[in-house]
């Protein structure tokens, strides 16, 4: 029996329990509670879309023709759709993450997966879980191995609160580490706190035989005695948290948001939770009959975005959601070409979201290149999963390039829809106007050039030729300080050398860039 299977099993025994004297509950003298070894204060939270997400109708590319021939019934009719560049929209039931996007508030990383996608959701959900590559196979999780290089000796090493919380699944193999798991599995803490208060079950010092099965105890009681140190602790921040004036959608993830918010605003310390929204394979009945834009997916987005909206508005009215990273993640997307059921099969790329207002807004990579499809029929890869990963722990825990490296075995390139890598706790203020490097350069269509405010300030941009002719003139109106970017679009220049200035009221700066087509 797998882990997996064992687990969800096993949990549905441990959630039932059976009798522990209450008298055993207390502050549990296993682990020392050590102090987090991450300088941060910062919080992610990951949303699998479980079932591989049809990233194509996700955010479309309503102005390719290809679009509507390889989707003749599952194509988003341009005029349902929610335009937010010239080339992009958004499916119409993302329509409450809109404003989100448009006040810089969220980022599209487009194309994202790992060489050689595998299509079995096990084996992939295997490798996003574990950072691994697709010909490799790990026993302990990306999460797990990051927590495990700050807490040395975990779990005997731990901090006073929980490292990491799971929702509505019983695969903790992101959490693993080499001898423990560093999340709990939570539903609802109420229901948790009571279920452990009166029915934990004492079995911790009773020998356990050197068999498989033996290692799945071991690891399963790990995992309960874990709940059960730290219920108090995730009972009081759910008590302390203020009552929300808002209403979460009655659905699992809306539930799942809820109480994530609850936690963050009681004050509970956990870095990582995971979030799952069951139901993306979506062979058939992907999208309605008639019209295109209802279907199971149409469904599933619409809970996704009200649910996503309500937690991200809270939290920004709490004044919480600059320590607050939101991702999204599948194990993979859908075939480019729909198939006879009105639904799409497994395929290799797809758009990760990112939301909060420490996001650098706006899209990373390209669209969709539907002209240049691979041999089964599936997108470009843009991006390795395990640069977002990276850009987490680099840029939104500060960890540098060398932990990320020991957890991955490997360095990986980041990606910046991170503004700043700096704890909210003691966020450092630029001292300084600078331009940073364009990247890419040269580039084909398009480049960003970052640039960094030390305060609020007005900001234009122009681009001159190798004349001195300004060919594109913008102006980006008051801008925020701190880390910034723009992106130039090329569609509209020749080949060649252009010069980017930046003119702020701290005063201009240039960028060189060349355009090969």
């Amino acid at each position: 029996m797998k882990r997996r299977d064992f687990l969800k099993s096993s949990l549905a025994i441990t959630a039932l329990g059976t009798t522990r004297p209450k008298s055993l509950f207390g502050a549990p003298n296993r682990f020392l509670f050590k102090q987090s070894n991450i300088d941060s204060d910062r919080i992610v939270v990951f949303i699998k879309l479980n079932g591989g997400n049809d990233g194509l109708n996700t955010i479309i590319p309503y102005q390719d023709p290809m679009y509507y021939q390889l989707r003749p019934q599952l194509g988003i009719p341009a005029d349902q759709t929610i335009q937010f560049t010239n080339t992009l929209a958004l499916h119409p039931a993302l329509e409450p993450l809109l404003p989100f996007y448009e006040n810089s508030k969220m980022s599209i990383i487009q194309g994202v997966g790992y060489p050689n996608g595998n299509l079995s959701h096990f084996r992939s959900s295997d490798i996003w879980d574990t950072g691994s590559s697709e010909d490799e196979e790990l026993t302990t999780g990306w999460i797990g191995r990051l927590l495990e290089s700050e807490y040395p000796g975990f779990p005997e090493n731990s901090p006073e609160y929980p490292l990491g919380i799971q929702f509505n699944s019983a695969n903790l193999i992101e959490f693993k580490t080499t001898g423990s798991n560093t999340a709990l599995y939570l539903y609802d803490p109420d229901t948790m706190y009571a279920i452990i208060t009166g029915n934990y079950v004492n079995e911790q010092d009773e020998e356990i035989p050197d068999t498989y099965g033996g290692d799945e105890l071991a690891f399963l009681r790990e995992m309960d005695y874990m709940s059960y140190a730290y219920s108090q602790i995730i009972n009081e921040a759910a008590n302390n948290a203020p009552n929300t004036i808002l209403n979460y959608p009655d659905s699992i993830i809306g539930q799942q948001f809820e109480i994530t918010a609850r936690l963050i605003a009681g004050g509970l310390e956990t870095l990582i939770y995971r979030l799952y929204q069951n139901g993306y394979d979506t062979h058939i009945d992907q999208v309605g009959s008639s019209p295109s834009n209802t279907g199971r997916h149409t469904t599933l987005l619409s809970d996704l975005s009200n649910s996503l909206s309500v937690f991200l508005t809270e939290m920004d009215a709490l004044g919480l959601l600059d320590k607050v990273l939101v991702i999204t993640t599948s194990e993979f997307g859908r075939r480019v070409i729909e198939n006879a059921s009105l639904g799409t099969d497994h395929g290799t790329s797809a758009p990760i979201l990112a939301f909060g207002t420490s996001v650098n807004g706006g899209i990373f990579g390209n669209n969709p290149q539907l002209d240049q499809l691979d041999n089964d029929g599936n997108l470009s890869l843009q991006f390795d999963y395990r640069q977002i990963y990276s850009t987490i722990i680099t840029d939104w825990f500060g960890l540098g390039q060398e932990t990320s490296s020991n957890v991955f075995g490997q360095e990986f390139e980041t990606i910046p829809f991170i503004q700043s890598p700096l704890s909210t706790k003691n966020p450092i203020l630029p001292s300084k106007f600078e331009v940073h490097p364009a990247y890419p350069n040269p580039f084909n269509p398009k480049t960003t050039i970052p640039f960094i405010l030390p305060s609020n300030s007005h900001v234009k941009i122009n681009v001159f030729n190798i004349l001195g002719e300004i060919v594109q003139e913008y102006d980006l109106g008051f801008i925020n300080s701190g880390h910034q970017m723009f992106t130039l679009y090329g569609k509209s220049l020749p080949s060649g050398q252009f010069l980017v200035q930046v003119i702020t009221d701290f005063g201009v700066m240039n960028q060189k860039v060349t355009l090969l087509k």
